[in-house]
């Protein structure tokens, strides 16, 4: 007990322990000093140093041995310990003090949503934090996280997938202009995005599954287009139920079409963990969609 109150209390300089790992793990003080780039003599220094802080013996020396004292023993525990907090400190402090930037990639419909508000809001509380937004679909914001194009992704995920953190879940609604008329005895025309888009997936197996015709009347990537074919008359589309509220998707409306599943948008990167800058706009998030 009084050699664990003396550790914790004196005023212990890290590199006298690394070297005494060092000693301990070679039980040789030249084999030290060649581990640790340093002289015999400044390894014999740091280990009398040590050993007169903490007012213990760590090593028994002869002519041809060197062998660990029983407090030697205990402190090769307590001494990886410190160094090992010590080593996580200082990456953290790495990682806070050089995020100053997240390339962040939006589906274009996030951005017709209230999270602009959200982002601004983010930027305003972060203000040495530069947030760049990139829009796409969200397989190809998947391939550019995978190239290291951004470095997080809020994205639409299909019922039954798991990848991802769940951000929240959404409903999806069909859209189309109040002075066409869908005839489901024929063929219906569909608005959608290009082979990989969730929203032209479950639009065609929702129809599928309801025995419902359809065809292809309009294909793009760019959600402004769709909305725009869908005001021209081209047919409906399947998008997220908080587009009703976007100034950008009037005089649209419901049509009576099969309900489609919900989806959830999720945040992914890729990497094992979020810095804790994507965290903390990942709550954000969390805290302003929940539903």
């Amino acid at each position: 007990m009084v050699f664990i109150y003396m550790l914790d209390k004196s005023n212990l300089d890290l590199q006298h322990l690394r070297s005494f790992l060092a000693v301990a793990e070679t039980l040789h003080f030249t084999s030290a000093a060649h581990r640790r780039g340093v002289s015999q003599s400044t390894i014999s220094l740091h280990i009398s140093r040590l050993e007169e802080a903490l007012g213990i013996s760590l090593l028994s020396r002869s002519t041809k041995v060197v062998e660990l004292t029983s407090s030697g023993h205990t402190l090769i525990r307590l001494a990886q310990d410190a160094l090992q907090s010590h080593d996580r400190i200082f990456q953290l402090s790495e990682k806070l003090e050089t995020q100053t930037q997240i390339r962040l990639g939006l589906t274009e419909d996030l951005i017709l949503s209230d999270l602009p508000l959200l982002l601004r809001n983010f930027r305003k509380q972060n203000n040495k934090t530069q947030v760049s937004l990139i829009t796409g679909l969200s397989h190809q914001l998947r391939d550019r996280l995978g190239t290291g194009d951004i470095d997080l992704m809020f994205g639409m995920q299909a019922p039954h997938e798991t990848h991802g953190t769940l951000l929240w879940q959404e409903t999806l609604k069909w859209y189309m202009h109040p002075e066409e008329i869908l005839d489901k005895e024929k063929s219906i025309p569909l608005v959608v995005f290009p082979e990989g888009s969730v929203t032209r997936r479950i639009a065609l197996e929702t129809l599928n599954r309801h025995k419902i015709r359809w065809h292809i009347a309009f294909c793009s990537d760019s959600l402004s287009a769709l909305l725009g074919a869908v005001k021209a008359g081209y047919g409906c589309t399947l998008q997220p139920g908080f587009l009703q509220r976007s100034a950008l998707a009037s005089p649209i409306v419901i049509p009576d079409l099969p309900e489609a599943l919900p989806v959830g948008f999720v945040a992914l990167n890729n990497k094992q963990e979020f810095s804790s800058l994507e965290n903390m706009l990942i709550q954000a998030t969390k805290d302003a969609f929940p539903g």
